[in-house]
């Protein structure tokens, strides 16, 4: 589950949020969906930090 969270919110962090700031730099438009969605991707991968990994839980 980890490594899940950390893969979606990095993607989606990259990419809505590369898209943002140069669409936000470059012409001065404010898209508040790719804003939200690369909010969204900092929560996702800050929270995957928080979240216990799914892997082994005891010595087999």
């Amino acid at each position: 589950m980890k490594r899940v969270l950390f893969s979606i919110g990095m993607s989606s962090m990259i990419i809505m949020g590369g898209s943002f700031l140069i669409r936000l730099f470059r012409d001065g438009d404010f898209r508040s969906v790719e804003g939200t969605a690369a909010l969204v991707g900092i929560l996702l991968f800050t929270g995957s930090f928080f979240v216990k990994g799914g892997g082994k839980t005891g010595p087999s």
